[in-house]
């Protein structure tokens, strides 16, 4: 017998089996957030990705010596290369954040489906779409929103490459690994130290299929981004050189001042690059008393000299005040989770804004942590290798003056590990009335 369902019931279905539409309302909220706050007005680093994006389309990417540019990766700057060929308004650009931050709410949904129930995967992938400090992002020229979208589509590819026999997916995995790290220099370490890992386990253990996955993906990812290493070894004679934004995050680290906490400052000496930024009257002359004598000399340099200048300076604060650097670095988990505190500004209460969403997700992590440990072995290959390579990015974050932002890129991937641990750990019985 032929039975009719009602419209609704299809329609119903339709929807709960297709994340695309079952996120649908994302993309319209992103869309209203960047429509809504769009500024024209260059601020930060926007004019810097353009300007690459420009040199990209001329034949070029950094100035020559002495003028090296290096200070990020290829990757966002690619992207925006269309953009600034045909001249599109900025607004482009911005709206296609809110695209990439829909498309990582879809995958991450995607990936979860494949480790825990609907409802679960529901609620973990609307808890990243309502993550609204990641929504600061959205109307800047920024390369956050991309990056969500390749830290899920990661997520998606490594399990996919662990827990599944098309072995096309390890190489997916290592491409989007790969184009992660010319988005984010940093990765770069990150996977070099995982490969290096990677390769001493599988030789101890040969017949692994998961860490010869692991070695495949990670080798993968850097055969991916190794262009990038052969130019910057051309413009610079070093091997192995992302870039030359590590030395100035350093030596604002390593101040050795009482009333300062590690927090970045314009190399002219100032506040906050941002307008509305409440300061002090004092604020830039003590910076300036404080550190125009070191920045006198650091300024002499031009590329990369000058980031060795800046190391040189942070190594020798680090080396004399070990105990203040170590309260730096304190204070600097606070920025990475709250961008608080901050030197010669005065705090607001919308920075209180700020707390609930990584407040949650640290707290959701700690409470997962001790299962962790304990079921280690039993979590999926996949899994592990994610936490691995979070554990390995956060590391070295806290060491440099770090903002919230460096933070929400790889919260998909904590969020991916709550929900296993929680799907796995924790069980709910439900009480008949």
């Amino acid at each position: 017998m032929r039975i009719n369902y009602p419209v609704k019931y299809i329609s119903m279905q339709r929807l709960k089996n297709n994340p695309y539409l079952l996120f649908l309302p994302f993309l319209i909220l992103f869309l209203a957030i960047v429509l809504k706050m769009n500024n024209d007005a260059l601020e930060g680093d926007e004019g810097r990705y353009l300007t690459f994006a420009e040199n990209l389309l001329n034949g070029f990417y950094s100035p020559p010596p002495p003028d090296i540019n290096l200070w990020n990766g290829p990757g966002y700057p690619i992207i925006l290369i269309p953009f600034v060929a045909f001249h599109l308004p900025l607004i482009t650009i911005t709206l296609l954040n809110a695209v990439f931050y829909y498309f990582s709410v879809v995958l991450l949904f995607k990936a979860m489906r494949s480790f825990v129930s609907y409802n679960k995967a529901l609620a973990f992938s609307i808890f990243w779409g309502l993550y609204y400090t990641a929504y600061i992002q959205l109307p800047e020229i920024y390369t956050e929103p991309l990056v969500y979208f390749l830290i899920s589509l990661l997520i998606l590819c490594t399990t996919k490459a662990y827990h599944h026999l098309e072995t096309r997916f390890v190489w997916y995995a290592g491409l989007v690994l790969g184009y992660i790290v010319l988005t984010k220099i940093i990765f770069g370490y990150v996977v070099l130290v995982m490969l290096a890992g990677a390769i001493v386990l599988y030789l101890i253990k040969t017949s692994s299929v998961n860490y010869k996955k692991s070695v495949l993906i990670l080798a993968t990812a850097f055969i991916t981004f190794s262009p990038w290493l052969v130019y910057t070894y051309s413009v610079t004679g070093k091997p192995l050189y992302f870039g030359n934004s590590g030395g100035v995050l350093l030596y604002w680290m390593s101040t050795p001042y009482d009333s300062e906490t590690g927090d970045w400052k314009e190399s002219d000496l100032t506040t906050s690059y941002r307008a509305g930024a409440h300061v002090p009257d004092n604020a830039n002359r003590l910076l300036k008393e404080h550190h125009y004598s070191s920045h006198q000399e650091i300024l002499k340099h031009q590329g990369v000299e000058r980031d060795e200048a800046y190391k040189k300076a942070a190594i020798a604060n680090i080396k004399a005040h070990p105990v203040k650097y170590f309260k730096n670095w304190l204070a600097n988990i606070g920025r990475l989770l709250y961008d608080f505190p901050n030197s010669y500004v005065f705090q607001t209460p919308l920075q209180l804004f700020k707390l609930p969403t990584n407040s949650i997700t640290v707290l959701l992590s700690l409470t997962c942590l001790i299962p962790t440990l304990i079921y280690w072995r039993k979590i999926p290959f996949g899994i592990r290798f994610l936490l691995i390579l979070t554990l390995v990015y956060l590391g070295p974050s806290t060491l440099l003056s770090a903002y919230s932002r460096f933070f929400n890129i790889i919260v998909p991937i904590l969020l991916f590990w709550i929900v296993y641990i929680i799907q796995k750990t924790i069980f709910i019985n439900r009480i008949a009335k």
